[in-house]
């Protein structure tokens, strides 16, 4: 829950067999993992009112236009989605012209802005020229305009 409530929020659940549930269980406590009681608790009581589902459906609906927003302030920039997701906090997109997004990256983190090259989420080192982007955390204009730069200056270096 930790993801759709609050990152402080360590609860979770696990399905496993029924013979497995007392060992994993007795696992959990001698290694400490995950929240306390009143973790547990809270989650427990958002399942039975129904307040987690109305919570899970506003987040669901934010991340949708922010997904939207975010497609539509790339798009500007020339960066089309590899394929639009219907839902998610993830946009994957293929940069124009061949861009290295790894350059791309670099330029934009010594401006204060994070970007996340294709590469860091590929094995065979294969998605250069791909970017992925938090749905949830691209609404400051000012990292558009860092991508810009950072496009711009990345284009320069290119060979003709």
């Amino acid at each position: 829950f930790s993801k759709t409530l609050s990152a402080s929020m360590r609860c979770g659940y696990i399905a496993a067999r029924p013979d497995w549930i007392e060992g994993l269980t007795d696992l959990k406590v001698a290694l400490s993992f995950g929240g306390g009681r009143l973790a547990a608790e809270l989650v427990l009581g958002l399942l039975k009112d129904g307040s987690y589902r109305r919570h899970v459906e506003g987040l669901r609906q934010r991340l949708v236009r922010a997904m939207a927003e975010t497609a539509g302030r790339l798009a500007g920039l020339g960066i089309e989605p590899w394929l639009m997701p219907r839902g998610g906090l993830f946009l994957w997109c293929r940069l124009p012209g061949e861009l290295d997004a790894g350059a791309i990256a670099r330029h934009a983190l010594a401006e204060g802005i994070v970007l996340a090259p294709g590469n860091a989420f590929s094995l065979s080192q294969t998605a250069r020229h791909f970017m992925r982007f938090n749905v949830a955390q691209s609404a400051d204009p000012r990292i558009y305009g860092v991508l810009r730069e950072a496009m711009q200056a990345a284009a320069s270096r290119q060979p003709a």
